[in-house]
C-alpha cells in the first residue's frame, strides 16, 4: 500500500467520521426536541388540570347559590304569610321552619355530595398526572436501548461487555439504540 491510499483512506475515515459525528448531533437534537414536546404537553396538561379545578369551584359556588338562593327567597316569603296571617297558629309557624330547615339541609347535603366528587375527580386526574411522570425515565431508558416489544414482553440485544444489575448480578445492560 503506497502513501497515496494511505492518505486517501485516511481522508475517508475522518470524513465518514465527520458524517457519523453530524448524524449523531441530529439525532440528539430531535431527541431533544421532542423531549422539550413532550415536557410542553405535561405543562400544558397542568394547566388543564388547574382549569378544571378552578373551573369546578366556581361551577359548585355558582350552583350551591343558584340552588339556595330560591329556597330562601320561599322561606322568606313563607314565613312572612305564615306571620301575618297566622300569628297565633305557631304549630303552622314551626312546621314551616322545620320544612325549611330540611330543604336546606337537603341542599347542603347535595352540595356537599357534589363537592365530595370534584374532590374524588380531581384527585383521580391528579394521580393520572403524577404517573404519567412517573413513565418519562422508562420511556426515555426504552428509547436509549436496543429492545423491541416481542408479545407481551420486551426482548433486547444484550451487551455482554454491559453493566450487570440484581441481586445476584443476572440481568445485563442493553446495548444503546442503534441511530439510523
Amino acid at each position: 500500500m503506497n502513501n497515496g491510499d494511505a492518505e486517501s483512506a485516511i481522508k475517508a475515515i475522518l470524513m465518514l467520521r465527520s458524517e457519523m459525528a453530524q448524524r449523531e448531533a441530529r439525532m440528539s437534537a430531535s431527541f431533544s426536541q421532542q423531549m422539550q414536546s413532550l415536557r410542553e404537553h405535561v405543562g400544558q396538561f397542568r394547566e388543564e388540570v388547574t382549569g378544571i379545578v378552578r373551573g369546578a369551584s366556581a361551577q359548585i359556588a355558582t350552583e350551591a347559590k343558584d340552588a339556595v338562593s330560591p329556597v330562601a327567597r320561599e322561606y322568606d316569603r313563607a314565613v312572612s304569610a305564615t306571620s301575618a296571617r297566622l300569628q297565633g297558629a305557631s304549630k303552622t309557624v314551626w312546621m314551616w321552619f322545620a320544612t325549611a330547615a330540611s330543604i336546606l339541609l337537603l341542599v347542603l347535603l347535595v352540595g356537599w355530595a357534589v363537592l365530595g366528587y370534584y374532590r374524588r375527580e380531581l384527585t383521580s386526574v391528579k394521580e393520572e398526572l403524577v404517573r404519567y411522570e412517573e413513565a418519562i425515565p422508562v420511556l426515555q431508558a426504552y428509547y436509549a436501548s436496543d429492545v423491541v416489544i416481542c408479545g407481551d414482553r420486551v426482548c433486547a440485544n444484550v451487551d455482554p461487555k454491559g453493566q450487570r444489575a440484581g441481586d445476584k448480578r443476572q440481568y445485563l445492560q442493553a446495548r444503546p439504540r442503534t441511530r439510523q
